[in-house]
C-alpha cells in the first residue's frame, strides 16, 4: 500500500476504529494501541484493500477480532481480569453487549444508507417516503402524481434491490427499522 493510499485510509477510518475500541473496551489508551495494530495489519497485508467490496465490514471485522483477541489474552491475567469485571461488566465470554450492539447498528445503518443511495431516484424517493416518513401508497401516489400500483411496484423493486445489495446475513427489516427510528 503506497503512502497516499494509507493516508486516505487512515483519515477515513481512524475515528471509527478508535471509537469502536473505546466503546467496546472503555479505555482510550488501549484503543490507541489497538487502532495502531489494525493499521499496521492493513499496511502489512498482501491483499489490495481497494479490491475489497465491503471495506467498512472488513475493517469492522478486523477491529472486532482484534478486540476479542486482546480480551482473551488479557483475561488470563488475574489483575486485568478483575479490572475488566469491575469496569466493563465482563464475565466469562460476555463482552459489553450494549457497546457491541451500538457498533453493529451503526455499521448496518451505514451499509443501508449506502445501498439506499445507490437506488434509482424514483425508487429511493418512494422508499424514503414509505419507510422513513410512513406515508401510505395512496398518499405517495397523490404526492408524486402516480398510481398506487406504480408506487407499490417501485417500493417492491427497491426492497428487492436492497436485499441483493446488502450482505445476506444482515436482517434488512431490522436495519430499516433502526434507520426509521433515528
Amino acid at each position: 500500500m503506497n503512502e497516499l493510499k494509507f493516508k486516505i485510509l487512515f483519515h477515513k477510518y481512524r475515528d471509527k476504529i478508535f471509537g469502536f475500541f473505546v466503546q467496546f473496551l472503555g479505555d482510550q489508551e488501549l484503543a490507541r494501541d489497538l487502532m495502531q495494530d489494525v493499521f499496521l495489519k492493513l499496511i502489512q497485508s498482501k491483499s489490495d484493500f481497494d479490491k475489497i467490496s465491503d471495506q467498512d465490514g472488513y475493517i469492522y471485522q478486523m477491529c472486532r477480532n482484534r478486540a476479542y483477541d486482546h480480551l482473551k489474552r488479557a483475561y488470563k491475567d488475574k489483575e486485568y481480569r478483575k479490572y475488566l469485571e469491575s469496569h466493563l461488566s465482563f464475565s466469562s465470554n460476555h463482552v459489553n453487549p450494549e457497546a457491541e450492539e451500538k457498533i453493529k447498528a451503526e455499521h448496518y445503518r451505514e451499509v443501508l444508507e449506502r445501498s439506499i443511495n445507490q437506488l434509482p431516484d424514483q425508487q429511493r424517493l418512494i422508499f424514503n417516503l414509505s419507510k422513513r416518513e410512513g406515508l401510505s401508497h395512496q398518499k405517495i401516489a397523490e404526492q408524486l402524481d402516480l398510481s398506487p400500483i406504480t408506487v407499490r411496484n417501485h417500493l417492491h423493486r427497491a426492497l428487492k434491490k436492497l436485499r441483493t445489495m446488502i450482505n445476506p446475513d444482515i436482517d434488512l427489516m431490522l436495519v430499516a427499522v433502526m434507520v426509521i427510528l433515528t
